[in-house]
């Protein structure tokens, strides 16, 4: 015999409104998922290092033996502007202290370790009279580089155009992006996407490797058709060594989607693209995702990611309980004439465009990256306390208020029939 017919009607009433109560805690706690959205990993984000005296805007972020990397804008403009601005590069060791500090002249906005020689490599000014630096650890001043031929063209907008994002492939060729071209120049002319780098001696050589006008493969279109790219704002590189046999994904940020290289060896690579979607439309109106970086996680191990907002903090995010494969997307506070994205770190499938956000603490994530696991890496997060925002609640959010709410109706159900 049911419990609920030997009671009163008043206990019954108020054992329906406890249950009642705690579903609609549940509906609210719960986060909104679109059918067919893959669920976003859950994430514990601590911080790992804090901005140092005078440095803010911290951007990208690398790994060169034992020491993280990270690049402050400071108030740098994306041409270098005003006369005076520089960047301050920090390394930081395993303990998140700062080891030693490097100064670039300009805004710096890509920032690679280069392993095999030993060498941070930093580009500078990304809209205009970019250049590029050469951190030597050990030594006080970076060694500066002029570009050959100067990234800069004069087109349908003027005079501009520069580099970005850098990355090194299993080989060791180096990949940089060309940002700001202009779209409107057709072939012969046809602005390159992306680079490759050489360093003979004081010049940094560039050698075009796909242009923004390129056909290339839609991987998530109803057709398989390639069409032009119409690549507008490339900015992040990131080479898979996993994906393909090996892959260069150019992220192009304010055209909001990723460009698959494959084939680097060949005279011409292998082009596919994917749009990119949000899997929750913004709070501010209908956009697509402009990402500003990649990471893909392959196993245990740490994600360290950049935040250029308020805290200007560099936090780091254990790996283990995270699919291997999964990639992370940076997608940071809107600027003026950006789409109305909601700021988030997030996850991205490569397969469909969809772009899962994920709850950090985090204002406005930038650069990314994985390292896998170490023992200097595991210590380092050892004794750090959990911060606030983790992805619990998100994602267990709505189960936690129902076993609480379980449990509380339980209790109040015993009180009253033992009254």
């Amino acid at each position: 015999m049911s419990v609920f017919v030997t009671r009163p009607r008043a206990v019954r009433r108020a054992g329906f409104s406890v249950l009642a109560l705690t579903a609609v805690f549940a509906v609210v706690a719960a986060p909104e998922m679109s059918q067919g959205t893959p669920a976003a990993p859950t994430v514990h984000a601590v911080m790992f290092a804090r901005h140092p005296a005078g440095a803010s805007k911290p951007d990208d972020i690398t790994r060169l033996g034992d020491l993280l990397y990270v690049t402050y804008q400071n108030d740098a403009g994306k041409d270098g502007t005003p006369a005076g601005s520089f960047s301050t590069v920090i390394a930081y060791d395993s303990t998140g202290k700062a080891a030693a500090t490097y100064t670039i002249p300009g805004r710096c906005d890509g920032l690679t370790a280069d392993p095999s020689n030993n060498r941070v490599l930093a580009t500078a000014n990304e809209d205009l009279n970019s250049s590029l630096y050469v951190i030597h650890p050990g030594t006080s001043a970076p060694v500066h580089y002029t570009y050959s031929p100067d990234p800069a063209q004069t087109g349908s907008d003027g005079k501009n155009g520069g580099t970005d994002s850098i990355s090194i492939a299993a080989n060791g060729k180096i990949y940089v992006a060309h940002s700001k071209p202009d779209p409107k120049l057709h072939a012969p002319n046809n602005a390159p996407a992306v680079y490759t780098l050489t360093l003979p001696g004081s010049t940094a050589q560039l050698t075009p490797v796909f242009g923004v006008n390129d056909p290339a493969t839609v991987i998530n279109a109803a057709t398989a058709a390639a069409k032009p790219m119409g690549l507008t704002d490339p900015d992040s590189n990131q080479f898979l060594p996993s994906l393909d046999g090996g892959t260069l994904i150019q992220g192009a940020q304010g055209d909001s989607k990723l460009v698959f290289a494959t084939d680097l060896n060949a005279a011409r690579p292998t082009l596919k693209q994917l749009d990119l979607t949000n899997a929750t439309p913004p709070k501010h109106g209908a956009a697509t995702p402009q990402l500003d970086d990649l990471a893909q996680v392959t196993g245990p191990g740490t994600l360290y990611a950049v935040d250029q907002g308020a805290s200007a903090w560099i936090y780091a995010i254990d790996t283990a309980g995270i699919a291997p494969g999964t990639v992370f997307a940076s997608q940071p506070n809107p600027s003026k004439g950006d789409l109305p994205n909601d700021p988030s770190l997030g996850v991205v499938d490569l397969k469909t465009g969809v772009v899962t956000h994920v709850r950090t603490p985090l204002t406005s994530p930038k650069g990314l990256l994985f390292v896998p696991a170490a023992a200097k890496t595991t210590s380092s997060l050892s004794g750090m306390a959990l911060t606030s925002n983790s992805n619990t609640p998100l994602v267990y959010g709505g189960s936690a208020v129902v076993i609480f709410g379980a449990g509380f109706a339980l209790l109040m159900w015993r009180r009253q029939r033992r009254a």
